[in-house]
């Protein structure tokens, strides 16, 4: 990391999976991949033994939940509250106006 700018949260995740990964590396450092397809399947390899997806990061959905369910709720509750108040207005307009009393 450069010390001319602060660490991005990048920068935090790929040293965090470095140091998860460290006893693997120091194994694998001994017999290194000849190969772009002996790499890619020593990575997914010490991926899968550390638990870690192959990709590394959750998905965006996951993370950042949408707030549309919170406002759907909202709106429905405002709904239901809105036609109770009409029913009850309407009831009361009609003992108001047509009331036989």
């Amino acid at each position: 990391m450069s010390e001319e700018r602060l660490p991005t949260a990048w920068d935090k995740y790929l040293e965090a999976k470095r140091h998860a990964l460290s006893p693997v590396e120091k194994e694998a450092a001994v017999q290194e991949p000849a190969s772009i397809e002996q790499l890619e399947l020593a990575i997914a390899e010490a991926a899968a033994a550390s638990g870690l997806p192959e990709t590394g990061m959750p998905p965006r959905a996951i993370v950042h939940p949408s707030i549309r369910k919170s406002y759907s709720k909202w709106f429905y509750r405002l709904l239901l509250v809105l036609f109770s108040a009409l029913v009850g207005f309407l009831l009361w307009w009609g003992y108001e106006h047509y009331s036989t009393v």
